[in-house]
């Protein structure tokens, strides 16, 4: 059996998947994954295709053989540390690489900035060039003639993005086919793919570490698995010893034949285990192998080929994300039979089967063993808890908590009271981790808001029927309309998010679709036909939320998840179906971030808190005390999180 390195360097993964070698002459496949040309030669022996011994996807060769395969661009030997120099914008303070330079400014600035600079209008007459990182001086040029990063119409550099043809384009196209299309710089939409691309970069880096980890588990498991066999049949011996004197004969017969039925089953299963390790193995230098081909692209690619490429590159690493098997080895147990009698004496004396159970390489009564889940259980720790303060006969209800910096929070709070006709109040209350209550505002009548979109120390942006208003909080509070609306009196938002560039989507049951807008939180956005992007869902989509949903979030890879009822729903950009986690009996709620990009939600029903990562998948179960019917999660800019629950209580958790 191969022995696999858990070494993290850089040099585990320069080498051929075939050989187990530094690479000569490389050779990418269609599936990302790079090899020798000569091992894919012998491969590819009197056969017109190639299987690919670390994913087995099937690639037909081209007409002229290997010969015609696409050659790995970016492997060079001497390539050092030294020579991987990146620019960083010299606007911000985030550290991010830049990818154009204002010639009038003289500043370097990342994608961010650069999107700023362009549509601010005292930069407007400002030039700007692409940065090129210098990491790509070093391809050699015999690669470059592999590089698909020019116009088959035109022959000329695709400069630029054409949003409404989704494709990139040269500078001749943008006088000709697309003259009146909405377009911008290439880099920008390869920058955000490449960002993405990176995100799936560290997922799939995580997950060689978790496999590599996981091997390291199979050894233990194998030798536990050694020890209880030797175990089970120290006891056979043990029992035959005891049973001799009645039925010597017998019982030597028996043990001899249940100790060979022990051993073939000892072979079956360090065969399987063997073979486990060796797909482990395999799938952790795949993974590697793919993590070796996405960093180059990510770095080194031209914008118009990384444009090209992006869809398939970033399935297919969403793909390995997500493959798993796991290893599941029942060890034989001797089971002794009942009071000894000479015409039972098979059935008195026991027999090996295999447990009844799967195990873990925690010792358990029956002495059952296997290979532990993976998944890290988070434990949130409390550091405060407070109640809210009640008005009389007034019954109050937390509706939202909304977490600005400096470790304080907005909560957003009804005030009912029903003795007679009825009345209803709400409050935005702004606590301390401390539980200070340090400002209070009660909302007008007139301006009731049911929702926090967003919040700083002095400005709060909540959803008030079809509108979005700004509270203003300082010494005379006053609220302001920042969208209005005049084409739609049927128009009622429901639960609502703010996502990238200050864009607000909402779904609406009466709809039956999703609304999307853009903010502007200087002037105010009349909403019309132009303003309010209306997209209608299939059926799937309607039979899933019959109810509006509880809470709406972006997750890190860019897809909103959304909790409505059992159901924990994910959508892509383009608002398609990417995943569905229902369970029964649940009652999904609030949602937000953690510090790493997974995604917390409450679950009223059960009362626990739900882990999920960026893809709307289920990790586990979040281990926290004192929970009660949980309503809303939030988490401060300390990395702590703040739980409301239907107790009107607040409770204050650190995050490991």
């Amino acid at each position: 059996m191969a022995v696999c390195s858990n070494s993290n360097k850089v040099d585990d993964i320069d080498k051929c998947g075939i050989c187990l070698s530094a690479f000569t002459t490389p050779i990418l496949l269609d599936c990302f994954h790079i090899f020798c040309t000569p091992c894919i030669s012998k491969l590819t022996e009197g056969k017109n295709t190639v299987i690919c011994p670390l994913c087995r996807a099937v690639h037909v060769l081209p007409d002229k053989g290997v010969r015609g395969l696409t050659l790995y661009p970016y492997f060079k030997e001497t390539d050092t540390a030294d020579t991987q120099k990146l620019l960083f914008c010299e606007m911000c303070e985030n550290e991010e690489y830049a990818v154009t330079n204002c010639i009038d400014c003289k500043c370097k600035m990342c994608l961010e900035c650069s999107a700023y600079h362009l549509k601010h209008k005292i930069f407007k007459t400002h030039k700007t060039e692409k940065i090129e990182n210098k990491c790509t001086e070093f391809k050699s040029q015999e690669t470059k003639m592999f590089e698909d990063d020019t116009c088959k119409t035109h022959n000329a550099e695709l400069s630029h993005f054409c949003e409404l043809c989704n494709k990139a384009i040269c500078k001749e196209c943008i006088s000709q086919n697309h003259r009146l299309h909405k377009k911008e710089p290439i880099v920008f939409q390869a920058q955000k793919r490449r960002d993405h691309l990176r995100l799936a970069f560290n997922a799939i880096k995580s997950k060689v570490i978790a496999i590599n980890r996981e091997i390291q588990h199979t050894e233990s498991a194998e030798n536990n698995y050694y020890q209880l066999c030797r175990q089970g049949k120290d006891e056979i011996k043990t029992h035959t010893e005891r049973s001799k004197e009645i039925v010597c004969k017998i019982f030597d017969v028996l043990a001899d034949l249940n100790l060979h039925k022990m051993d073939e089953m000892q072979k079956q299963d360090i065969k399987a285990i063997h073979t486990h390790q060796d797909e482990l193995e395999t799938r952790a230098m795949s993974l590697q192998c793919l993590l070796r081909s996405t960093d180059n692209i990510i770095n080194f690619c031209s914008d118009g080929k990384l444009f090209n490429d992006y869809t398939f590159l970033y399935e297919t690493l969403k793909r390995a994300a997500t493959q798993d098997k796991k290893l599941e080895v029942l060890t034989p147990l001797f089971r002794s039979g009942r009071a000894i009698e000479h015409k039972y004496v098979e059935e008195c004396f026991g027999r090996v089967e295999r447990g009844i159970r799967s195990c873990s390489l925690v010792e358990s009564e029956s002495h059952i063993y296997s290979l532990p889940i993976m998944s890290e259980v988070k434990i949130l720790t409390k550091i405060n808890s407070f109640n809210l303060e009640k008005k009389d006969l007034w019954t109050c209800d937390i509706r939202g908590i909304s977490v600005i910096s400096e470790n304080k929070s907005w909560l957003l709070v009804k005030y009912s009271y029903w003795l007679e006709d009825g009345y209803e109040h709400y409050y935005l209350k702004l606590y301390s981790a401390n539980a200070d209550m340090e400002y209070e505002f009660k909302i007008p009548d007139e301006n009731v808001a049911t929702h926090i979109l967003q919040a700083t120390r002095n400005e709060i942006l909540v959803k008030s029927g079809a509108l979005i208003k700004k509270i203003h909080v300082d010494t005379v509070s006053k609220i302001e309309e920042i969208v209005t609306t005049t084409f739609k009196s049927d128009l009622e938002f429901g639960t609502c998010a703010m996502v990238e560039d200050n864009r607000v989507v909402t779904y609406s049951v009466r709809g039956k679709c999703f609304y999307e807008l853009t903010v502007n939180k200087e002037s105010p956005v009349t909403l019309n036909e132009t303003t309010l992007k209306t997209i209608p869902v299939d059926e799937n989509i309607l039979k899933l939320i019959t109810t509006g949903p509880s809470s709406i979030v972006e997750s890190m890879s860019k897809q909103l998840i959304m909790t409505c009822k059992e159901n924990v729903i994910t959508l892509d950009r383009n608002y398609r179906i990417c995943n569905i986690h229902e369970n029964q009996g649940s009652d999904f709620r609030g949602a937000c971030r953690d510090p790493y990009g997974n995604i917390f939600i409450v679950d009223y029903n059960m009362n626990k808190i739900c882990l999920f990562n960026s893809y709307g998948e289920f990790l586990n179960d979040v281990l926290v005390q004192d929970i009660s019917k949980p309503v809303d999660i939030k988490r401060d800019s300390m990395g702590n999180i703040w739980l409301a629950d239907q107790n009107n209580r607040v409770q204050i958790y650190s995050h490991p």
